[in-house]
């Protein structure tokens, strides 16, 4: 009996231990998978997305922005950058060919799919701007801090494309996002 519970507790810590590896590496073993459309015919999807998004890398908060960009009434209508630091993407004297790129990409969605408005989307905790500003900056003062760079970035957007409408938002940890838009006016 004492082998067979043996043999047991040792598949089962292999089995746990594989859907561990799954769980956070994700499975790509495959050739072909099939994901549902989110609409029933994606062909009838309108030619235009009037919302860019800016957003950041951050795996921990995707859920959450795809669940702003539901609650906004945007879903299935917004392109999206995904930098880090989302608006360190457009300020960063560190990276700056990242501020190249997004400017290229803002052109390109404006013609491509008419875009009229952008949102800066910049989160808390972020680590982009802890490895830009330093842990300490950003400790101090965080929300000043991101305040102060989405006014500069919105600035530079709205310098390089006047007719573009630059909206600001935060978000914590919580998926709590405050609009400051106004804030920065």
């Amino acid at each position: 009996m004492k082998p067979f519970i043996t043999t047991l507790l040792s598949v089962l810590i292999l089995i746990i231990s594989n859907t561990y590896s799954f769980a956070n590496e994700g499975n790509l073993n495959f050739k072909t998978i099939s994901v549902p459309p989110s609409v029933k015919d994606p062909a009838t999807y309108k030619k235009t997305a009037s919302t860019l998004l800016i957003s950041c890398v951050d795996f921990r908060l995707r859920d959450e922005t795809e669940a702003l960009m539901e609650k906004i009434g945007l879903l299935d209508s917004y392109d999206e950058i995904v930098m880090p630091g989302a608006s360190l993407a457009v300020m960063s004297e560190k990276h700056k060919h990242w501020a190249e790129t997004t400017k290229d990409i803002i052109g390109l969605l404006k013609d491509l799919h008419n875009i009229k408005q952008i949102i800066l989307l910049d989160h808390k905790d972020c680590g982009a701007f802890k490895v830009v500003y330093g842990a300490k900056k950003v400790e101090t003062d965080e929300i000043c801090l991101h305040k102060s760079v989405m006014a500069a970035a919105a600035k530079k957007i709205q310098k390089s494309f006047p007719d573009l409408k630059v909206y600001t938002l935060i978000m914590g940890l919580d998926g709590t996002v405050e609009n400051i838009t106004d804030d920065l006016l």
